[in-house]
């Protein structure tokens, strides 16, 4: 038996409960982020240009996007963006095959997959000058042979073309050509390829995904927001007919307007979270967040709230968290975000309101209105930082806003933003238990730490818990740990002493009748720890156990998960013979257990 047992009770921390909305996530519009949980198969349908992403992780693997290019009779053809005649965006893809010869020319894009049995819908706004033949649509593998094709007849007037697509083949580098018998002049829009199987836009293997974790809080909105690189981005452009939203950039990646804010909004209640979204602030003005709030928020008859109902949502969305600004800090940010809170709680005097980094000027200037501060804590493995700065926010909150109760809203954590050269850490076992101790810190914080939203969802250089290619998904090890957390986790966080090489969290239920640890184990070697359970009453029983480490036992932090071996690292669950009131207990080296106990009241 260990010498040194460690010693839980019935003691709660604080009288604050964890709050499920710690277990929070966060999507943006970034990269390969959105269009890697859309289901859409189709790069750029809008015909609007790719541009290369404006950070490098692996450059030659880095961008997934794929390029539409000339297919066909070339010599005989034209091809073009249109700039006057179109259906979204800047413009539509122009294909002008000249003479007075028949001759065949169209557009194709290489990369996608199409798998046997899963059928899918092909459309595309079209519109034909000059020629009475069909367009043509047709898949063919990476060899070149035709594997599908079908016709569709276009006009000389902007139609959207729908066809059903059953793939009687599996082939993940198809190739998609749209072509058209000319002379005569074809204008395409819109193009769209997306299986039948996708879940209101998102694909099904991704929602299935997020689901499972639980979330208490999904938030949108990161960099897009504020940065004037990104072509002054609007909300605008993420609602109303998906089939007019204007395509826009961010950090180089074409996003997808068709997931927009409502789509966001519609997932997060497919999963069962909370929706976060974030207001522009910079460059905007006060009665700017209130029209965006009054649009999801309000009355069907108030002006947004009419506008609303045009779209085809006529009753309130009731969006209970916002956000004002994203990264915003400063004298203009401190002066300014009262007033947008303002603007906001003449709107909906329910919401809550969250403010950008803890500063003593936002403090001083709108402590009596806001209900969040929310730092970001890229670099979570340093706990020792992370406790002060939520210790120096306790300070400020109690000096400069007394009488109020604001918490921590952590809207974004992970252990680097940046660290370009090893940002493949944020995929490793060791960021699972990094980002696994981090949480524990949220436990012991749970008087402060309401919400946070870890960053990122899906793909972003590493950074997304979930990766997916164009027909595939796997999860990494820190989508497992927070898989253990939000599924298992209590609500009373209790008093509990570490040992050396461990970090521990034990929680109660509500009831009061379970406990649940979570040991994080960071060093190279196992430990053997005694557990001293003798003030909870646990009787003698199988504990549930489930172990998140190295399948393969190779000692090596840095392992991951891949497409090749997605399990890698993923949960083990196992049982213990508890029988005595002090257990001794080996903790694997580089692992989290998590330990689940019936007691007696």
């Amino acid at each position: 038996m260990a010498k040194n047992a460690v010693k839980v009770n019935r003691i709660p921390i604080s009288e604050a409960k964890i709050s499920r909305l710690q277990y929070g996530q966060f999507i943006e519009y970034l990269c390969d982020l959105v269009p890697g949980m859309w289901a859409e198969k189709l790069c750029d349908g809008s015909f609007e240009g790719l541009k290369p992403y404006i950070f490098e992780h692996i450059k030659e693997t880095d961008n997934k996007e794929k390029p539409w290019y000339p297919t066909g009779q070339t010599n005989r053809a034209s091809f073009g963006k249109d700039m006057m005649s179109m259906i979204s965006g800047n413009q539509s893809m122009r294909i002008d095959i000249g003479g007075d010869t028949p001759a065949e020319a169209g557009v194709a894009q290489d990369g996608i997959a199409i798998l046997k049995g899963q059928t899918l819908t092909f459309s595309c706004f079209m519109r034909l000058h000059g020629s009475t033949n069909p367009v043509k649509v047709s898949f063919c593998d990476s060899l070149g042979k035709t594997i599908q094709s079908c016709e569709v007849k276009a006009t000389a007037d902007w139609a959207k073309q729908t066809i059903a697509i059953r793939p009687r083949a599996t082939c993940t580098s198809t190739t998609i050509k749209i072509s058209f018998k000319g002379p005569g002049v074809l204008w395409l829009d819109n193009a769209s390829l997306t299986p039948n199987d996708s879940v209101q836009g998102w694909r099904k293997d991704v929602v299935e995904a997020l689901k499972a974790l639980k979330p208490g809080v999904i938030r949108t909105g990161g960099s897009v927001v504020e940065a004037p690189s990104y072509g002054n981005f609007d909300w605008k452009y993420l609602v109303g007919d998906p089939e007019k939203r204007t395509p826009f950039y961010a950090w180089g990646g074409l996003q997808n307007p068709k997931a927009g804010l409502c789509e966001f909004i519609d997932l997060c209640r497919m999963v069962g979270a909370e929706p976060l979204i974030c207001i522009p602030f910079s460059r905007r003005t006060p009665d700017y967040a209130a029209e965006m709030v009054e649009y999801f928020n309000g009355a069907k008859t108030t002006a947004m709230g009419k506008l609303r109902t045009e779209h085809g949502h006529p009753e309130p969305f009731k969006i209970k968290y916002w956000q004002v600004g994203n990264e915003c800090f400063g004298k203009d940010y401190d002066d300014g975000v009262k007033a947008f809170c303002e603007a906001v709680l003449k709107v909906d005097p329910s919401v809550k309101l969250l403010a950008n980094y803890p500063t003593e000027g936002t403090f001083r200037n709108a402590g009596d209105i806001i209900d969040y501060v929310c730092p970001h804590h890229y670099g979570c493995d340093n706990l020792e930082y992370c406790q002060s700065d939520f210790d120096n926010i306790r300070k400020m909150a109690k000096d400069l806003a007394p009488g109020r109760s604001i918490k921590v809203a952590v809207t974004e954590w992970n252990t680097t933003a940046g660290d370009w050269p090893r940002r493949a850490m944020l995929w490793t076992l060791s960021n699972a238990l990094a980002c696994s101790r981090y949480h524990n810190l949220m436990h012991r914080n749970a008087d402060l730490v309401e919400i946070a939203n870890r960053s990122n969802m899906t793909n972003s250089f590493c950074s997304g818990i979930i990766q997916t290619d164009n027909h595939r998904l796997y999860k990494t090890p820190t989508y497992y740990a927070q898989l253990l957390y939000s599924n298992y986790a209590g609500s009373i966080p209790v008093q509990v002493a570490s040992t050396e090489g461990l970090d521990i969290s034990a929680t109660l239920s509500d009831k009061k009748d379970e406990l649940v640890l979570f040991v994080v184990n960071d060093t190279k070697k196992a430990i053997r720890s005694g557990l001293d359970l003798s003030e909870l009453g646990v009787r003698p029983q199988a504990a549930e156990c489930w172990i998140l480490t190295d399948k393969k036992k190779a000692g090596e932090p840095d392992a991951t998960n891949t497409f090749v071996d997605p399990e890698r690292i993923a949960p083990v669950k196992s049982m213990i013979k508890w029988q005595n009131d002090v257990q001794e207990v080996r903790f694997a080296a580089f692992s989290l257990t998590v330990i689940r106990l019936k007691l007696k009241l």
